[in-house]
């Protein structure tokens, strides 16, 4: 019996050792388990990371190219109209210069002096011109509020035409730097309404 005893415990300690290992497995199949849930945990929360960061990099990435583009379009700007405000300042002594030798004269002195005025008149005219200076068309033209100016009205067979500019307007490249100042026409009963509507 003794022999069937020590088989009987071997078997029981068999057992043991084959049990103990089975929960040895079962263990660290589970700390593997949990150390897999750990690092899937710890992946996903750097992909939020990575994700959230990549986004403020394209919206930082998006904003610099529009600030780029911004100051780009700014320098074309400044460099398209650099010289305005020479070209706005010279317009009112260039203007003066014109009306002086076109007054008529019959002092045969004058008139050569006007004649050489004349010339420095339109040598200037024609730099400003080549800068980007156009002058306003506007006698005879439909009254456009954009680049005239109204200073009076008079009665005219076609209303709101311009039948006498009082001073030249003038545009450079695409900026009104002086409103034509323009006499509009009217038609009579217009005017007389208005009048009656003062009285």
């Amino acid at each position: 019996m003794e022999e069937k005893e020590k088989v009987e415990v071997e078997a029981e300690e068999k057992v043991e050792a084959t049990e103990e290992k089975v929960e040895e497995k079962e263990t660290e199949a589970e700390t593997k388990k949990d150390k897999k849930n750990k690092y899937k945990e710890k992946i996903a929360k750097l992909e939020e990371d990575y994700a959230k960061l990549h986004n403020e990099y394209l919206k930082v990435y998006a904003e610099m190219e529009n600030t780029k583009k911004r100051l780009k379009e700014e320098a074309i700007k400044d460099r398209k109209y650099a010289s305005q405000k020479v070209v706005g300042e010279l317009i009112n002594p260039i203007d003066m210069l014109t009306q002086i030798v076109n007054m008529p004269t019959d002092n045969p002195e004058v008139k050569n002096y006007q004649i050489g005025f004349q010339m420095i008149a339109k040598q200037l005219t024609d730099v400003l011109e080549a800068e980007g200076l156009k002058k306003i068309e506007s006698l005879g033209k439909e009254f456009d509020p954009t680049v005239m100016q109204a200073v009076e009205t008079v009665v005219g067979e076609e209303p709101n035409k311009v039948a006498k500019v009082m001073q030249e307007g003038y545009m450079y490249k695409d900026r009104v730097l002086r409103p034509a100042m323009v006499v509009v026409t009217k038609k009579e009963e217009i005017i007389e309404e208005k009048k009656e509507e003062v009285c």
